[in-house]
């Protein structure tokens, strides 16, 4: 089931499954700002990654001695209906909690709350996650909003381009078969500007860790459309599309794929959050469209 929080400017749609946000659009214009799925190209338009970003070395991980099966890809809370907590004029907050299925895979008794507050040309995102144990409760959380990037009528998908707020050194991770290589990583830009062409991504996601900004902006060289990202509490930032298609995904992380020397032991993972008995945890993203 989609919901609707709608103002003078923007009309916003999310979809209860996942509590997917699939929709901005421009009341005035009719511009859509984000990418209208396509199963052949991307099924999803803006998924939440937890309890794990990535994938999981092996399919497999380990706690306090036993071996966990995962081998989809970004956890699993995406893949599950999430019920209406509260719902007002311009907010809807949804929440998944941990269940007979989610505790085969994943240990741990939680709460997920997922918020989306409209303000004028400004959507908020709020997450709450919440340790219903008495125990440490590790995890990973993660957004993947796909941004539309239209081309034609004079424009290329080149003119677009990434700009940080801070100057960056621009140095990327480096993936293969989906996994960190470990102790390699690449150059990919220098400054404010991240270009983009049809081979950004050929060779997979941009993982850039604690990068100076915490606001990206997705620009065109050649008309007025901006989209502001703002991203502050999350370690790592990525980027990433299917070469080819009109849409480049922002992916604030805090969490991360396995690198590919992993002990696979969940303590150890690199990037993983954790949170001590009945403790909540909170982040928050601001999309703000031009």
């Amino acid at each position: 089931m989609d919901y609707i929080l709608k103002n003078n400017d923007l009309e916003i749609k999310i979809s209860g499954h996942g509590a997917e946000l699939s929709g901005i659009r421009d009341i005035k214009t009719g511009e859509e700002y984000m990418w209208q799925k396509s199963p052949k190209i991307l099924g999803k338009t803006s998924p939440v990654l937890f309890p794990f970003v990535g994938i999981l070395k092996d399919g497999r991980y380990f706690f306090e001695g036993k071996e966990y099966k995962i081998s989809n890809r970004h956890g699993f809370a995406r893949d599950y209906d999430h019920e209406i907590f509260e719902k007002g004029e311009n907010f809807i907050e949804f929440i998944f909690h941990s269940n007979g299925e989610t505790k085969k895979i994943y240990p741990f008794d939680f709460k997920l709350y997922m918020k989306y507050i409209l303000e004028g040309r400004k959507l908020t995102l709020e997450y709450r996650v919440e340790n219903l144990g008495d125990k440490e409760m590790y995890f990973s959380l993660g957004a993947h909003p796909a941004f539309a990037v239209p081309v034609g009528n004079g424009i290329n998908f080149s003119d677009y381009y990434i700009e940080f707020e801070k100057e960056e050194e621009g140095i990327s991770k480096v993936l293969k078969n989906a996994l960190i290589v470990s102790g390699e990583t690449k150059k990919v830009f220098d400054g404010k500007i991240f270009k983009l062409d049809k081979n950004t991504f050929a060779d997979d996601a941009v993982i850039l860790e604690k990068t100076n900004s915490k606001v990206v902006y997705l620009k065109n060289g050649k008309n007025n459309r901006k989209i502001e990202f703002k991203y502050d509490g999350f370690r790592y930032m990525a980027f990433w599309n299917v070469p080819g298609a009109e849409f480049v995904c922002f992916e604030p992380w805090n969490g991360i794929t396995d690198f590919d020397n992993c002990s696979g032991d969940l303590k150890e993972k690199i990037g993983i959050e954790k949170i001590g008995g009945g403790e909540t945890y909170r982040r928050n993203l601001e999309i703000t469209v031009f």
